[in-house]
């Protein structure tokens, strides 16, 4: 999947959910899926250290505020 198509994806979930067409729990899960889209994506991806070290505190910053928002949720 092309950086074009899911920067597409993400405008039309966007404007979906200004719309009013999707719900917020609707647009969390639609985002998750993206997320995993492109994490798929980035797998594959060759990428230079120096873009991955610029990328990994993006990365950590993201997964620790999740991790703590599941554990306060209870979970």
């Amino acid at each position: 999947m092309s950086s074009k198509s899911l920067a597409d994806e993400l405008e039309h979930l966007k404007e979906s959910r200004r719309q009013g067409k999707l719900s917020p729990a609707e647009f969390y899960a639609s985002l998750l899926q993206l997320l995993a889209k492109l994490v798929s994506e980035l797998r594959e991806e060759q990428i230079s250290e120096e873009d991955i070290k610029k990328q990994i505190p993006l990365i950590l910053v993201f997964l620790e505020e999740q991790i703590d928002k599941y554990a306060e949720r209870g979970h």
